[in-house]
């Protein structure tokens, strides 16, 4: 009867053990997209958009990072250069990023916009 019972501890020690690995792994890759999501929002904002007074966007903070089912989109608050608030939705679906809503006199859209591929300004991420 008690090996029985050390055994099923045992059996029960490993399950846990096991789980609490997994459960680990997939936390990693959760964290891994939602930074990918970040930079892809950000990415977009600055090959489309420019400060409206010339400045350059030195810094981004991700402020959030929300996703609604009901809408299926993503939506993305940040602060530029710590004084300008935009917001930027991303399909959950297919990852489409349709513009941005901001303070009027803010920005100005960029046309045709840039082409870059790696974000050169400070990015500050928002964590989940």
């Amino acid at each position: 009867m008690k090996k029985k019972y050390i055994f099923g501890l045992i059996v029960i020690l490993i399950f846990a053990v096991f789980m609490a690995f997994s459960l680990n792994g997939n936390r990693e890759k959760h964290k891994e997209e939602f930074r990918e999501r970040q930079d892809r929002i950000a990415l977009y904002f600055v090959n489309n958009y420019e400060l409206a007074n010339g400045d350059e966007i030195k810094e981004i903070k991700i402020l959030s990072l929300t996703k609604s089912n009901m809408t299926g989109y993503w939506d993305c608050d940040f602060l530029i250069n710590g004084k300008y608030y935009a917001n930027v939705s991303e399909s959950v679906r297919t990852k489409e990023i349709d513009g941005a809503s901001y303070q009027d006199g803010d920005f100005k859209k960029i046309k045709p916009p840039k082409n870059n591929t790696k974000l050169e300004a400070k990015i500050e991420y928002f964590e989940d």
